[in-house]
């Protein structure tokens, strides 16, 4: 009996492990902005994304201008210029951070009180910077004044991206909970067994195959593409960038957990040891 309790906590504690290193991935790495924002910033230096990005907010600028006649010619080959050029200009990975603080704060901070009401239904990307930078290096030109909207959004996915997002922006932070679960539990294991080298034995080798089943998780998500995200040409590769981060990112916490399985499992391999020796010497 006392075996049977052990195995069967044991169980629980990996199927709660499974669920909760995810959870707190996503809680650390999504739902916090600083955690967002460093995973998706390196996502601005890839070129066919920055020039897609560029040239979506120059084209969102000239749409809304009214220049005199005679600078409108200048103003349209500098802003030509422009959307080939801004992601070399310094104050770019400022505006791209910025971009994506703007973006998180539709997605999960109050979107519904935003001013914007398709962050409400939909996954937006907010490239208001990027096009009040276009404008500043055109007032600089021209020295004319040039009014910029707060927002431009781009479509990056629809109502049913939208709800998927509420569910992980209400549930990741709860982590904890099945993390508590998992430890509350293997050390049930641990207090119920008869030889508890077999349990860290038994539990590493589970834990090697939760990792196992992430990495295929993580490399069927990569191989997604944008998994339905993705209104615009600029939302899908945006879509599909994050995507290939995320993936590549909790990679690193599945190396720690494949590292973690193999200290259990030499624990377990130790424990049975040491138990055998004990019982020859006992006998």
């Amino acid at each position: 009996m006392r075996s049977f309790i052990s195995a069967i906590a044991v169980i629980f504690a990996l199927l709660l492990t499974g669920i909760a290193v995810p959870m707190a991935w996503a809680d650390a790495n999504i739902v916090r902005e600083d955690g967002f924002v460093a995973l998706t910033s390196p996502i601005g230096k890839d070129q066919a994304f920055q020039a897609r990005l560029a040239a979506t907010a120059v084209a969102s600028l000239e749409s809304k201008l009214n220049l005199p006649a005679p600078v409108e010619q200048a103003a349209s080959s500098l802003l030509k210029d422009a959307a080939t050029a801004m992601t070399t200009w310094p104050e770019y990975p400022q505006a791209w951070n910025e971009t994506l603080r703007r973006s998180h704060k539709l997605t999960f901070a109050g979107n519904a009180g935003s001013g914007n009401p398709a962050a409400a239904t939909s996954l937006v990307l907010d490239v208001g910077p990027l096009v009040k930078l276009a404008a500043d290096r055109l007032h600089t030109a021209t020295g004319l004044p040039i009014a910029t909207p707060d927002s431009a959004l781009v479509n990056i996915g629809g109502p049913a991206q939208r709800q998927q997002v509420d569910a992980i922006a209400a549930y990741a932070p709860m982590w904890w909970i099945p993390g508590l679960g998992a430890v509350l539990l293997f050390a049930l294991g641990l207090l119920a067994a008869k030889r508890r080298g077999v349990v860290f034995l038994f539990a590493g080798l589970g834990l090697a195959a939760v990792a196992a089943l992430w990495q295929v998780a993580a490399t069927v998500l990569k191989g997604a593409g944008d998994v339905g995200l993705g209104g615009t040409a600029t939302g899908g590769l945006f879509a599909r960038q994050l995507v290939a981060a995320a993936a590549d990112h909790f990679a690193g916490w599945i190396t720690i957990a494949w590292i973690a399985a193999g200290v259990l499992v030499l624990l377990g391999l130790l424990g049975v040891m040491f138990a055998r020796r004990a019982g020859r010497a006992r006998g």
